[in-house]
């Protein structure tokens, strides 16, 4: 059986929907008669139902200015929300939208204590096999998906995980110590591109970016990966391009703020 209607039309849920979007999107708070006007729901209608979002804490009415408010309980809404929001999910589209426009290799990677796991991966169709894989751990210190998320850690997280860097020479252009890393990391705050220069494998390098909560702390990254001898400089400020702006829409999707 469908939901009563009133004479506004609309089922019950569709009322207190409409009422409860007024309510958090009006750039001002708003008295009844308001909510009443913009909806045009008849007011023992707007009346009852506002009184059930407040009971379910998702509307507050303050008593001295008459006025409604966003309810806290949205905030543990959202919180549940987000946890449940599976990274891999929101940037599957992104993946392959870089994927196929440059035909290289693509990394979703995340931070774990001090390490970068690789999350999802599409291989180019290119010959050259590279040293990621699913599941496999790798440093964060040289790898572009590892500075890009080290680079928005707040400094108590990132002291600690540059306390867990090796700082393993891998090649002659890897990092050398924590001097040089946090000189990197100022860079990339800066400009949310992080690149690796042949510093974990020789012959290989990657441009990559942050993806950001709502928190604004990053949870992943995303790389694009290609052997030198490919990419030429042009093509190269096109990846970095490229992977920036898919962590932009992606972070933006995970409920970070926009920023350039």
């Amino acid at each position: 059986m469908s939901a009563p209607e009133n004479k506004s039309g609309g089922s019950s849920l569709d009322k207190a929907l409409s009422l409860l979007q007024e309510v958090c999107m009006t750039p001002v708070p708003l008295r009844f008669a308001d909510l009443v006007e913009k909806t045009d729901l008849p007011k023992a209608t707007a009346h009852r139902t506002l009184s059930s979002l407040a009971d379910k804490g998702l509307v507050r009415f303050d008593d001295n200015t008459q006025l409604y408010h966003p309810g806290y309980g949205l905030l543990e809404l959202a919180h549940q929300a987000w946890s449940k929001i599976d990274v891999r999910d929101i940037a599957a589209d992104q993946m392959k939208s870089i994927w196929r426009e440059t035909g290289e290799t693509i990394h979703l990677a995340v931070l774990d204590r001090g390490e970068v796991i690789y999350i999802d991966k599409l291989e180019s169709q290119k010959s050259l096999r590279l040293f990621s894989a699913v599941g496999k751990k790798g440093p964060a210190y040289c790898t572009g998906v590892g500075k890009a998320m080290m680079a928005f850690l707040d400094e108590d997280n990132l002291a600690q995980a540059i306390k867990e860097q090796s700082f393993v020479q891998h090649t002659r252009h890897t990092l050398r110590n924590e001097s040089e890393l946090r000189i990197e990391l100022a860079k990339i705050r800066k400009n949310r591109i992080s690149l690796d220069l042949e510093e974990h494998e020789e012959g290989i390098q990657c441009a990559a970016s942050v993806i950001l909560n709502h928190n604004n702390e990053p949870i992943a990254a995303l790389s694009i990966t290609a052997p030198k001898f490919r990419v030429d400089e042009e093509r190269f400020q096109h990846f970095q391009t490229l992977v920036k702006d898919a962590c932009t829409k992606v972070s933006i999707r995970m409920g970070a703020m926009a920023s350039n």
